[in-house]
């Protein structure tokens, strides 16, 4: 069980990530898992089910904010989520038959992964093609840009790939305790051209319903420590609700390389902890 100190480590570390995960809309697991495993020695298992609930609560803290503001796409985000569910479980299964070594291994390479994605990103913008109302599958809708006040149109295509992928995405969270976002995002945002805003607030909405799925396989086989997670839980509440204030107000840009460099980081960490088992 956990030390009185490890609490107090795990509810500030869970601050900063909540915050940053609802910033970008991947839930803080790719920092909560880490510093977990790393700074205070969990095993990967029990550490990815709490950072499980870290994900859940950032969701249902930073939400009703992008819903209210009307950024994040409900709509869409409905129909990926059903994806991301059915894949957290099938993840969060597969995850009982894979140790500790394995788990760090992937971990390593989807953040070195996600890190390259982000900084090809910068130098190759995605360039959103004009509104096609005819076009089938392709959800038409329009946000408010908070930095500008200008009204931003926009179409989500190719939904049923998206939807694959979402899937996908849901078997990442269920291994690796990350909410799935860290797919999710890019996904919107390149693939289905939509804005990296809206792509991040609805991942946001979405993760709560894919991270709930696999913390119950968690739960079952008991590899869910409740006295770590209250408060990675309620760390990431407090930080999640800062994040989604924030978020309104920084460069999209300026998170993604912050992102990048964390992620980048951790990447190199758990590759050495993966040499070291």
């Amino acid at each position: 069980r956990a030390p009185v100190s490890a609490v107090l480590v795990a509810f500030l570390v869970s601050i900063g990530a909540g915050g940053f995960g609802s910033m970008v809309g991947i839930g803080g697991g790719l920092v909560i898992v880490p510093l977990l495993s790393l700074l205070l020695g969990y095993d990967v298992k029990v550490a990815i089910a709490a950072s499980l609930i870290g994900v859940i609560a950032t969701s249902l803290s930073a939400s009703p904010r992008y819903i209210k503001t009307g950024i994040a796409d409900r709509r869409l985000g409905l129909l990926l989520l059903v994806a991301a569910a059915l894949g957290g479980l099938a993840g969060g299964l597969t995850a009982g038959f894979l140790d500790g070594r394995t788990l760090s291994l992937l971990f390593a390479l989807l953040l070195a992964g996600v890190a390259l994605r982000m900084l090809w990103q910068f130098r190759h913008p995605v360039t959103r093609p004009p509104i096609d109302e005819e076009e089938e599958g392709g959800f038409v809708s329009s946000y408010v840009e908070p930095t500008s006040g200008d009204v931003v149109a926009y179409q989500a295509r190719r939904v049923m790939p998206g939807t694959l992928v979402s899937f996908l995405a849901g078997n990442v969270s269920g291994l690796l305790g990350v909410g799935g976002g860290v797919i999710n995002v890019p996904t919107m945002n390149v693939l289905m051209h939509v804005p990296i805003r809206v792509a991040t607030t609805t991942s946001t909405y979405m993760l709560a319903a894919t991270a709930t799925a696999s913390a119950v396989v968690y739960l079952a086989s008991g590899q869910l420590d409740p006295l770590l997670a209250a408060p990675v839980a309620l760390g990431v509440i407090v930080g999640a609700r800062l994040g989604a204030r924030l978020s309104m107000r920084l460069s999209q840009d300026a998170l993604r390389l912050a992102f990048v460099v964390v992620a980048a980081v951790f990447a190199v960490s758990m590759f050495l902890e993966f040499l070291a088992l």
